[in-house]
């Protein structure tokens, strides 16, 4: 009798990214009336800007360790929310609509196919076969009707990949009352001042192989070269303006390095010995050519030390509009931890919210999408929730 009179409540999804359309995928599951809305003529976008170099999912890493690789909510919170929706869940969902997928050599988990489109529209044609109506065009704003609805998820997105400031800021703020911190780039490339002759040679090609440094942390990876500085997973994980190191040749310690290049006979240059005996890449040869002084390249000991710590001023982060995704959002004092109502705003009962419009942070690699689907999970398990406790008070009145 209950679940019957769940099932004959409304809920409404806004926001068609990953984490909405996992909300959406959980509701109708248990049998609850689900509308979609986006602002958008087209759903699902950020799964497709997701998707665009390859559909990197999830990673093979322990659920501490995606723990921490997370800010924002505490570890026990985090792990709460693996514990509803977990990695395992994630990857299986998506081969249960058909595709296969594997871990790659970086141990994130890749869709074979490597297109998020033909994902995104299996998606989207379960849910409306499922009974979820969809409905674009259709953006929150101030008038809004929400009393239409027993209970209101909230996917929005942040600040990142917009083509305008979005409107449901100014709504949370103003018309619910929520805190809302300002947006700011994350993962995303940094600023470099390069020598021109550098980026003749180097522009839109990668340093492979390498250990880049920062306050922040430390990262292996790589790291592609553009107008304007540094692209790449270490940037994106540890980018913060200042000095950072880049190790060239991490595999050799720094007096081996300087044993190999005296052992050339031939009476070459520095430069000349690395090329001949070190196997850098081209990037790497032009970056210790035209990025330093010429007496330090005719200092056989100089160069060794700049191959393990070759330094760079970082000099910002590039604009929000190029990050992949976004720091702030709905400040997370506004927001419910307690279990089973997890994400649920504490200032409007019934109303969960979730994804990038919070303001946690975590790096690309599959961390992203991975805490966004399971938010979406965990704030859908909230919204059947509170439809049971609403359903129990009515019943409880009659």
């Amino acid at each position: 009798m209950l679940r019957s009179m769940v099932s004959a409540k409304k809920t409404a999804i806004f926001g068609s990214g990953p984490a909405g359309l996992m909300a959406a995928t959980q509701l109708v599951r248990a049998g609850v009336g689900v509308t979609v809305f986006e602002r958008r003529p087209s759903f699902g976008r950020k799964l497709l800007i997701a998707g665009s170099s390859g559909l990197n999912i999830s990673h093979e890493a322990s659920i501490p360790e995606f723990i921490a690789h997370y800010e924002g909510f505490s570890p026990e919170v985090w792990s709460r929310f693996f514990g509803v929706f977990s990695p395992k869940a994630w990857i299986a969902f998506v081969e249960s609509l058909g595709f296969e997928t594997f871990v790659g050599t970086s141990s994130r988990t890749f869709v074979r196919e490597m297109k998020a489109s033909n994902l995104l529209r299996a998606w989207i044609e379960m849910l409306k076969k499922a009974g979820v109506e969809f409905v674009p065009n259709t953006e929150l704003n101030s008038e809004t009707r929400l009393s239409d609805f027993d209970s209101v998820g909230f996917f929005l997105g942040g600040g990142s990949w917009e083509d305008r400031e979005p409107l449901w800021p100014e709504v949370f703020q103003k018309k619910f009352g929520i805190r809302v911190r300002p947006f700011a780039p994350s993962n995303v490339g940094y600023e470099v001042s390069w020598n021109p002759g550098f980026l003749q040679e180097a522009e839109g090609k990668p340093f492979k192989n390498i250990v880049f440094t920062s306050k922040a942390g430390t990262k292996a990876g790589e790291l592609m070269v553009t107008r304007y500085g540094l692209e790449g997973t270490p940037i994106y994980f540890h980018g913060t303006k200042g000095t950072a190191l880049i190790d060239l040749k991490p595999g050799m310690s720094e007096s081996a390095i300087t044993d190999k290049l005296k052992s050339v006979r031939e009476n070459l240059s520095p430069l000349r010995r690395i090329k001949k005996v070190l196997g850098l890449n081209e990037t790497a040869l032009a970056l210790l050519f035209h990025q330093t002084e010429k007496s330090d390249r005719e200092n056989l000991e100089k160069m060794a030390k700049l191959l393990k710590a070759f330094p760079l001023e970082l000099l910002g982060p590039r604009p929000l509009l190029e990050a992949i995704s976004s720091k702030g959002g709905v400040d997370l004092e506004e927001i419910e931890t307690q279990p089973g109502l997890e994400l649920m705003l504490k200032k409007h009962p019934g109303f969960f919210c979730g994804g990038e419009m919070l303001d946690w942070d975590a790096p690309t690699g599959g961390f992203l999408i991975q805490a966004s689907v399971t938010q979406g999970a965990v704030a859908a398990r909230g919204m059947l929730n509170w439809l049971n406790r609403v359903v129990s008070v009515e019943q409880k009145s009659i």
